[in-house]
C-alpha cells in the first residue's frame, strides 16, 4: 500500500484524516495524495430550466474558497508532521511524501475513478454525522474505485496492523479484502480470523482461512462467535476491542446496498459505529 489517496468531496480534511494517512505512509514508506474535487454544475438544471449565470458564478466562487481553505488546512498539517511535499511522478520512494491536487468533475464519481490507480483510499467518519455526503463518497469509492478503503475515526492507534481482526463471512468481498491486505497481514504480530453465527454466507470457514494464511507465513488464528443479544457487527467490534486490535478488515456489502439500507447489515453498522480503523473492500 505505497500510494495513498485522500478523496475530498465538499469537506475539508480533518486532522485525524491527515494524521492517519501520514501514519500509514510512514509504516509503508508511501506517498499521500490529497485530491479535492471541485464540483461542476450542469448549465441545464432540468427540462426547460436554465440556471442563472449569477447562481453559477456564486457557486463556483464558494467552491473556490472552500478548496483554498482545504488546501491550506492540508498543507499546514503536512508541514507540522514533517512530511516533505512532492509530486507522485517525481517521488523517489526513499521516504514518505505528500501532495495536493485538484480536479473538476461530478464529485464522488470523479474521485472513485481516480481511486482506481491508488493502492488505498483513506476517509474519515465525522462525529456527529452532520451530513450523509461523506457516506455517499465512501460508498462510491468502494463500489467504483475497485481498491480498498480505510475508514478512520478521531481515535487513531499508534500503529496500523500490529493486531488485526478479519471479519470473515465466507464472501468473495472479504476474500478480496484479505488479498489486498497481504502486506499488512504479513507484517502483523497477530491476525484473528473470526466468524459470527448468523453472519455467514456459503464459503470456507474462518478456521480454513486462518490455516491458509498460516501456510503463507501469517501468524493467524481463528475464532467462532455467537452474536448473542447484539448484532453481528456488535460481536465483531466487541471481539476486536477485547484483543486490542488496531485494524479490522472486512468485505463491504456482501448483500446489496439497498437491502442493507432497508434491513440493516454488518457493513452499515460498522460504518456508523466503529471507532477502530476498518479496511473495507467490495
Amino acid at each position: 500500500m505505497k500510494t495513498i489517496l485522500i478523496p475530498l468531496n465538499g469537506t475539508s480534511p480533518s486532522e485525524s484524516l491527515i494524521d492517519a494517512s501520514v501514519q500509514l505512509a510512514r509504516q509503508v514508506n508511501g506517498f499521500v495524495q490529497a485530491v479535492w474535487c471541485q464540483q461542476t454544475l450542469p448549465i441545464i438544471a432540468g427540462e426547460g430550466i436554465t440556471l442563472p449565470a449569477e447562481y453559477l458564478s456564486q457557486f463556483e466562487q464558494e467552491e473556490r474558497e472552500l478548496a483554498e481553505h482545504s488546501r491550506s488546512v492540508f498543507m499546514k498539517r503536512i508541514e507540522s508532521l514533517g512530511v516533505p511535499l512532492g509530486e507522485l511522478d517525481a517521488w523517489d520512494r526513499s521516504a514518505p511524501a505528500a501532495a495536493w491536487m485538484e480536479l473538476q468533475g461530478t464529485g464522488a464519481v470523479a474521485l472513485a475513478e481516480l481511486a482506481r490507480i491508488f493502492d488505498v483510499s483513506v476517509m474519515h467518519r465525522p462525529v456527529p454525522e452532520k451530513t450523509t455526503e461523506w457516506r455517499t463518497t465512501c460508498e462510491t469509492v468502494l463500489f467504483e474505485g475497485g481498491r480498498p478503503l480505510l475508514l478512520v475515526s478521531d481515535s487513531l492507534p499508534s500503529h496500523f496492523g500490529r493486531i488485526v481482526v478479519i471479519a470473515w463471512n465466507g464472501s468473495s468481498e472479504t476474500a478480496r479484502a484479505i488479498g489486498m491486505s497481504g502486506s499488512l497481514l504479513a507484517a502483523a504480530e497477530e491476525v484473528h480470523v473470526i466468524e459470527v453465527e448468523g453472519g455467514m454466507v456459503s464459503g470456507p470457514s474462518a478456521r480454513q482461512v486462518a490455516c491458509a494464511l498460516k501456510a503463507g507465513g501469517v501468524n493467524a488464528r481463528s475464532e467462532s462467535l455467537k452474536s448473542g443479544e447484539g448484532s453481528v457487527a456488535d460481536a465483531m467490534m466487541s471481539y476486536a476491542g477485547n484483543v486490542d486490535a488496531d485494524l479490522l478488515i472486512k468485505g463491504a456489502y456482501t448483500h446489496s446496498r439497498l437491502r442493507a439500507l432497508i434491513f440493516g447489515g454488518a457493513t452499515s453498522d460498522i460504518f456508523s459505529k466503529s471507532a477502530l480503523p476498518v479496511l473495507f473492500c467490495h
